[in-house]
């Protein structure tokens, strides 16, 4: 990931094989941060960790919402059955872990598997690890502004889960197949891509938000969790006060596939479901409708100079609900809320922009990589000039800068120029995960004093911040 930071005086060190195991003072296989709440404040079953990964890929494959496509790639003709097709796919579990907690907690969530290196609390890189009871991630923080016309009232966090199915599991088992949990060694495996997720991989990530059906009407009738999380301000998390059980609501439900066949140009589609609560249904999961689906970045489209130009690789359902289409993408691309698609407060060829649409799903999950032995970072999340600051300074829209972060590539290829860098296959979370390794691993090589190894890893969470905000 490319943050525009560049220092001789830090070396990281970013080791990609097992040869040097590490045993951390971070557990990569902790199952949470470590914040348990008592039983005054919750006494319901915790959330379970599950990275037994499969060793080999199940076959036949199931891959039953290619029905749809009739061979053929996907368009914006089909896109719509496509994503009901995911939907229905994942619907046993997924139905229960979005509804009923409780009993996701106690279920067997045979088939589903979360990541190493992502449980604990690690200050340095930012991460603050899994919540003890819904197994959820920090997410985006946004003012109330963003959505005054669907009525929030208040600043609103997302706080998400993300779950695996076997054959992208499989690639998870692959990346950390040198890893020993009764030693807690645990160093990834990169350099014969391991990190490419294999044909028919099914990603999920639900997303919950802060806000109460009172504070963001849209919320009437959702799903509700409880997760044990430190309150935020709009700064981020509020670290002096501590954690406690908090209700949120789920909003969001990406449904990300493997699929060569409906994605060509790229190998994936992403898919967004939102919570409709007008729609029909028995449930909260039955409310949760195709806000739109996108299998490429249009890189044909230059949006910026021909704005009534169609997109082909991206569709938005119309009949979405409408705070769900506030946060598009640059050109209408496909992006959720929560998802900071739209960057606020920036500058453009020297000009103050209060508002710009300068991301979507892909183009931000196309930016990862991973590089072994290098002191800098690769690819930012937005089309932003280095070096990364506050606020952003961005790139010309349509310009052939800006136009790197919407082009078609494959997972496998990368969108730095910089030698040896490893492509993560469209996995924001991989990168992020193994930046947490690479924090550890640095600090046991002892290669840099304290203060050196601290300015390293503040121009990280500048990064993390900027993407979070």
């Amino acid at each position: 990931m490319s943050l525009g930071y560049h220092k001789q005086i830090l070396p990281l060190v970013l080791m990609a094989t097992l040869s040097l195991p590490l045993s951390a003072e971070i557990n990569p296989f902790a199952v949470n941060d470590g914040n348990i709440p008592d039983a005054s404040e919750y006494d319901g079953p915790l959330f379970r960790f599950n990275y037994q990964y499969p060793s080999r890929i199940q076959e036949p494959l199931e891959m039953p919402w290619r029905e749809v496509l009739d061979g053929m790639p996907l368009s914006k003709a089909n896109a719509y059955d496509y994503v009901l097709a995911l939907k229905q796919f994942v619907e046993d579990p997924m139905r229960i872990f979005v509804t009923q907690p409780e009993v996701w907690n106690q279920h067997p969530q045979t088939g589903w598997y979360s990541m190493l290196w992502a449980g604990e609390d690690i200050p340095v890189t930012g991460w603050e690890g899994r919540d003890a009871i819904y197994g959820t991630y920090t997410g985006q923080i946004q003012a109330a502004s963003v959505y005054a016309d669907s009525g929030l009232t208040v600043d609103v966090r997302n706080h998400a889960a993300i779950y695996y199915n076997q054959t992208a599991a499989y690639a998870l088992g692959r990346v950390w197949q040198a890893c020993d949990p009764v030693m807690t060694h645990c160093s990834p495996s990169l350099m014969t891509g391991e990190a490419q997720f294999p044909e028919g991989s099914v990603i999920i990530k639900a997303a919950a938000a802060t806000a109460t059906p009172d504070e963001w009407p849209v919320l009437e009738g959702a799903a509700a969790w409880q997760i044990y999380r430190r309150p935020f301000n709009q700064q981020g998390t509020i670290h002096d006060q501590p954690p406690v059980v908090t209700n949120v609501r789920v909003a969001i439900f990406d449904i990300i596939v493997k699929d060569s066949v409906a994605a060509p140009d790229t190998g994936w589609v992403f898919s967004t479901l939102v919570y409709d609560r007008d729609a029909l249904g028995k449930d909260a999961w039955d409310r949760m409708v195709p806000l739109g689906a996108m299998w490429g970045l249009d890189p044909d489209v230059n949006s910026a100079l021909h704005p009534e130009q169609p997109l082909q690789q991206t569709y938005v359902n119309p009949e979405a609900p409408a705070y769900s289409t506030v946060t598009l993408g640059y050109g209408g691309r496909l992006s959720g809320p929560f998802d900071i698609a739209v960057k606020n407060d920036v500058y453009v060829d020297g000009e103050f922009v209060k508002s710009l649409r300068s991301s979507s799903c892909m183009s931000c999950h196309g930016t990862v990589s991973y590089l072994p032995n290098s002191d800098k970072m690769l690819t930012y999340f937005y089309p932003a000039k280095p070096p990364i600051s506050s606020p952003l300074n961005m790139y010309t829209p349509g310009s052939d800068e800006w136009n790197a972060w919407f082009t078609n590539r494959w997972g496998d290829q990368v969108q730095t120029n910089e030698v040896g860098a490893i492509a993560l296959d469209y996995s924001t979370f991989m990168e992020m995960v193994l930046m947490n390794y690479a924090s550890q691993q640095q600090k046991q090589q002892n290669h840099l004093s304290a203060e050196a190894y601290e300015q390293f890893w503040e121009a990280w969470r500048l990064h993390i911040h900027a993407f979070r905000h």
